[in-house]
């Protein structure tokens, strides 16, 4: 059975966009209740091991519209804080960040879900640093 969702779909108060939910439901397939609801504790075990494109790290949290000027760098940014490298390293990725190590994609899902847990858990006048 094949699995669309046309608009990125949220569980509690994570979003989750099409390519991330299909995987869940492929590696899950009994645990999904109606075709939508998902157990939240099975969400976090699949999600953890998908892995997330800077790109996409990017889209979900970098502040500055990505057509707006300052974008790449706010992105370059965000990406050095998440993954401990130099903005440098990161630059040399290329302009869509296609030569960049596999292992960051594991390591921007983890640095994902922390800002996630951050977002629901924490007070909005928490100091972040």
């Amino acid at each position: 059975m094949a699995w669309r969702f046309a608009t990125p779909i949220t569980f509690g108060k994570i979003l989750y966009n099409s390519r991330e939910l299909r995987l869940i439901l492929q590696a899950h397939p009994k645990k999904v209740i109606d075709s939508v609801t998902i157990s939240t504790q099975y969400i976090i075990d699949v999600l953890s091991r998908l892995p997330l494109e800077p790109l996409e790290y990017c889209q979900r949290w970098v502040e500055v519209p990505s057509d707006e000027r300052g974008y790449r760098k706010a992105c370059v940014t965000a990406l050095a804080e998440a993954t401990g490298l130099s903005p440098r390293t990161i630059n040399d990725w290329g302009p869509n960040f296609e030569r960049r190590p596999d292992h960051v994609l594991h390591v921007l899902r983890m640095a994902d879900m922390l800002n996630q847990i951050r977002k629901i858990v924490l007070p909005p006048d928490y100091p972040q640093k």
